[in-house]
């Protein structure tokens, strides 16, 4: 068993003991001075730390069936770094919250939890509204210096690593499994693609965890503790988006929302979000004049040609299908295509799927 810090194995070990949790954790760091004490102590001095008696049990247990250099073993194999509550790497922000995790595993580059957080989330179920609301809100604040953080799952999630990528900006994904496994799997690349950029994975749950229900409310407090505010685009009522934001106002942190369509589901919880008093968002300056922000310098789009400039003020702010916009025109989708495709690469224009189109400028 080898490690620069000796003491981390043992971190480990004990972090797989399921009924310890923060407080536990807490509770020790409180009465030993070491991980190592805590692995060899008798059940009267673990009862001294004012362990819950069934907590001692299950400690005693853990340590019967456990071998940590074979637990040790396993996170060296898969690369992951180990940051502890104690370490200097440990995110300020995060300590502060009720319950932070005493470890936390990690892939990627750890200078990334240095950057100012801002934690973007919502339905997976999102629309294209809320997908392309996603994408420009979040390429001017990863421009602007905010790192992203999210939770890789479907819908906003996506949209918000995406969108940071694009813009050459750095994400956290926060993960409700072990670092071992990418859950959804469909966002593998995605994941990968994070790390290689830059980016970092993080999740407070030990190799060979799966991405059982249960989990997801713990790293919801993870991604707001992490992050000065909180952003919600699209939520139902109920979701884990708006737990998310309920742990940011526990926490102290700045709650934004995105308005939406009132008749829409995915909007209710947001709209709610407003009512309660988070700052209503239109645009990312909304969410920067907040931190005191300026938002980065924007690059000129190139000038249009009087055919295309008056085709863009024909294009409406909601998606539109090619050929609902054909009809309209009253022009071929031979001939509407192409111009759509050249508007799109100078950056008046973006196809949201299904071609299905919204003018962005």
């Amino acid at each position: 068993m080898s490690s620069e810090n000796p003491e981390l194995p043992y971190w480990l070990a004990l972090t797989r003991c399921l009924k310890l949790g923060p407080k536990g954790f807490a509770l020790l760091r409180g009465a030993f001075p070491t991980m190592s004490q805590v692995w060899g102590a008798s059940r009267s001095e673990l009862l001294h730390a004012r362990l819950e008696v069934g907590v001692v049990e299950a400690l005693l247990e853990h340590r019967r069936t456990t071998d940590v250099a074979q637990s040790w073993g396993e996170v060296e194999r898969l690369g992951l770094q180990l940051i502890t509550i104690t370490d200097e790497h440990y995110p300020k922000l995060l300590k502060e919250i009720y319950d932070p995790p005493a470890l936390l595993f990690a892939r990627g580059d750890l200078a990334t939890l240095e950057g100012a957080g801002l934690a973007v989330v919502g339905t997976r179920q999102a629309t294209s509204y809320g997908l392309s609301t996603t994408k420009d809100l979040v390429a001017v604040l990863a421009r602007s210096g905010f790192t992203i953080i999210s939770g890789l799952a479907y819908g906003i999630d996506t949209a918000a690593h995406r969108a940071t990528l694009e813009a050459g900006g750095r994400t956290v994904a926060v993960m409700a499994s072990g670092l071992d496994e990418v859950y959804p799997t469909a966002n593998r690349h995605l994941a990968h693609d994070i790390v290689q950029h830059g980016g970092l994975w993080l999740s407070e749950f030990p190799p060979g965890t799966a991405p059982l229900k249960q989990n997801f409310p713990y790293r919801n407090r993870i991604i707001a503790g992490l992050s000065r505010g909180t952003l919600v685009i699209e939520a139902a009522p109920g979701s884990g988006a708006l737990l998310t934001a309920k742990h940011a106002l526990e926490a102290n942190r700045e709650v934004f929302a995105v308005p939406g369509n009132i008749t829409s589901p995915t909007a209710a919880g947001t709209n709610e979000l407003l009512k309660q008093g988070a700052h209503l968002v239109t645009s990312a300056e909304d969410i920067l004049n907040v931190f005191g922000l300026a938002p980065a310098a924007t690059v000129a789009l190139p000038t249009l040609e009087p055919e295309l400039e008056q085709l863009l003020q024909a294009i409406p702010r909601e998606p539109i299908h090619l050929d609902n916009l054909a009809r309209n025109l009253q022009l071929p989708v031979s001939v509407l295509a192409p111009q759509l495709t050249l508007l799109e690469l100078k950056g008046y224009l973006r196809d949201v799927g299904g071609q299905q189109y919204i003018r962005v400028v």
